[in-house]
This record gives structure tokens, C-alpha cells and sequence, in this order.
């Protein structure tokens, strides 16, 4: 099976799995309620977002480089009908840019999207809530990483969305609009 048939065949499972999470009532998902999150990694370490706080998680859309001063920011790109921003989820994390270009985008906020990229999802999760955890603040947490969550036998840090949004809201309004 070549590459994007693979792809296109994983992201049609994963619609699948998650559009069934919301036909089954609740009393049939054992009566406790799930936290949903999607599973990924960046800069080789695993990562989760809580589904609530993205809007949408799109693959292999071209992402046209865009001059700023903001080094997160990478392009932008067209989804939806619409230019949206795209920033570097590695550099947010303070990992830096390797000059890749990755191939995954969380889309984040409804009224002005913006776009996380990422190299590698994994899956879609749904975990109690007794296992999230608050981040232990000190050596080795990242910044906007306010949880951990163990899934399986892997500990994931739980990426704050808000907080993102908020640092890129601050770093725009110090170094002026994106369509400069």
C-alpha cells in the first residue's frame, strides 16, 4: 500500500472511531464519562491535546511560507475556504524549528482559526479523568503543559490549547499583525 493510501486509509478510520464515540449514549460507554484526546509527538516525545479545545485536525495541506518576525510562525494555509495561520507546535513547545515542514495541523479557535503543525499523530484516546494528572511544575515540564496523562505505558504531556493561543495573541500584539 503506497504512503498517502495509507494515510488517507488511517485518517478514514480514525473519522470512523471517532464519529462512533458520539452515537453510542452515555449509559453505553460503561457510565462514566471519557476525557477524548488525540495522541501525537513532537520532537520525538508524546504529546496529547484534549479534543474540547481544537476545532479540527487536517494532514498534508501546503503551507505557504510567509515573512514575519515571529519564529513560530511558519505560513499560512488554505483550509476550509480560508488563509489560516500556521504555527511551528515544536517551537511553541520550545523545541525550536528544524526547518521541516510538518505534515499535521491542529486547528484551533472557530471565529479566527489557527493551526499548530505537528509531524506525527498517533491516535485518538479516550481516558477517565482519574488518569490526568496536574504537571509537576520543574525540570523537564514544558511550558503550556499543565497535565500528564498515562495512556497505556506511555505518559503524555497535555498541551494547554488556551495558553498556546494566548502566547500566540501576545507575541502578535508585540510585534505587530500578520498581514504586515
Amino acid at each position: 500500500m503506497s504512503g498517502s493510501l495509507a494515510i488517507a486509509s488511517r485518517v478514514a478510520e480514525l473519522r470512523e472511531e471517532f464519529d462512533q464515540t458520539f452515537a453510542l449514549p452515555p449509559s453505553a460507554q460503561g457510565g462514566r464519562e471519557l476525557v477524548s484526546l488525540l495522541a501525537l509527538r513532537v520532537a520525538g516525545n508524546a504529546y496529547a491535546v484534549r479534543l474540547v479545545e481544537i476545532s479540527g485536525l487536517v494532514n498534508n495541506r501546503k503551507t505557504v511560507p510567509f515573512p514575519s518576525r515571529i519564529p513560530e510562525f511558519l505560513g499560512v494555509a488554505g483550509i476550509r475556504g480560508e488563509l489560516v495561520p500556521v504555527y511551528s507546535l515544536a517551537a511553541l513547545l520550545g523545541y525550536g524549528s528544524n526547518g521541516d515542514m510538518p505534515q499535521w495541523l491542529v486547528l484551533c479557535g472557530s471565529q479566527a482559526p489557527v493551526g499548530l503543525a505537528f509531524p506525527e499523530f498517533e491516535s485518538f484516546l479516550r481516558i477517565p479523568p482519574s488518569d490526568i494528572h496536574a504537571a509537576q511544575q520543574g525540570e523537564g515540564v514544558r511550558d503550556h503543559v499543565t497535565e500528564v496523562v498515562r495512556a497505556g505505558a506511555v505518559v503524555r504531556a497535555v498541551v494547554s490549547i488556551p495558553s498556546i493561543l494566548q502566547a500566540i495573541r501576545g507575541r502578535i500584539g508585540r510585534n505587530g499583525s500578520l498581514k504586515e
